[in-house]
């Protein structure tokens, strides 16, 4: 039987309790000047800790933007060097310095800019570009810079077969280029051909390509044989499932792309050979 505790006894132990609570909890809290203030805006001040450090280094992002330019535009001619339109520079100064740390980004800004600055080629610079830049991931950088190299990929489709003569996708659009490029997360490259197909820059086409054997490394893929090996698995266990099949599409660079690609991803030299990016 637990022991009876006298009414005073046991308030002066809920008090010593509640005032252990209060210093343990309670405190950062209740003081809303200085450093004590929650963990909530400690969480915001860390968070945020890299954007002061940007505020602080945004000249120092602005020489490594004019060092990098030397580098891009160091096969063409001085005379051909021109003042770049405001329109396309100003935010493509701006938007550079926020990426300084990743290379795919900031190397788009400085082709770009450098580019814009070349008489010869500058026409081809559309101020659209800039805004593009601005809403790619570095994943989508990626996968644009090896379609400029292979303008036409072909993808496929998992998809399983219903009794009721349905089907259900289970993989959608899968194209092994994420893995060749090095993305970050090269299964989500539905979602980065989705943003790329809004930007305008690729075209998705519902017919398959003529040459069939360009489907062949899709389907033998790790991935997409662990995949079938699962749906074999639940088609064998689901009675209204009755086996599953591929389906054959290809996305291309769309014309927009194309000049995007070629004003992005390289600097043209006095030759009118692509120079390599800088690094």
């Amino acid at each position: 039987m637990a022991e009876h505790v006298p009414s005073e006894k046991a308030l002066e132990i809920a008090k010593e309790i509640a005032k252990d609570v209060y210093t343990d909890a309670g405190r950062p809290i209740a003081k809303p000047t200085g450093e004590l203030v929650g963990l909530l805006p400690r969480a915001v001040k860390a968070a945020l800790a890299p954007l002061e450090k940007w505020v602080l280094q945004r000249e120092y992002n602005v020489a490594e933007t004019k060092k990098l330019l030397e580098e891009k535009l160091q096969n063409v001619p001085p005379e051909l060097i021109t003042q770049p339109e405001a329109h396309v520079a100003v935010p493509a100064l701006q938007y550079i310095s926020y990426c300084m740390d990743n290379d795919e980004l900031r190397d788009m800004y400085a082709n770009l800019l450098a580019n814009s600055m070349n008489s010869i080629v500058k026409n081809g610079v559309h101020p659209g570009f800039v805004e593009v830049i601005k809403q790619l991931s570095p994943d989508e950088a990626k996968i644009l810079k090896c379609m400029q190299s292979k303008p036409t990929l072909p993808t496929i489709s998992l998809r399983v077969s219903v009794n009721n003569g349905g089907t259900k996708t289970v993989v959608n659009e899968f194209s092994d280029l994420p893995f060749e490029a090095g993305c970050e997360n090269p299964l989500d490259s539905e979602k980065c051909f989705d943003n790329l197909v809004r930007l305008g820059l690729v075209e998705r086409k519902i017919d398959s390509l003529t040459d069939k054997k360009l489907y062949e490394p899709l389907k033998n893929h790790e991935w997409v044989k662990d995949m079938r090996k699962r749906l074999e698995m639940i088609v064998e266990l689901d009675p209204s499932l009755v086996g599953f099949n591929f389906g054959e599409r290809y996305i291309r660079l769309s014309a927009f792309g194309e000049s995007f690609c070629e004003i992005c991803l390289g600097v043209k030299g006095n030759s009118g050979k692509e120079q390599g990016t800088a690094k």
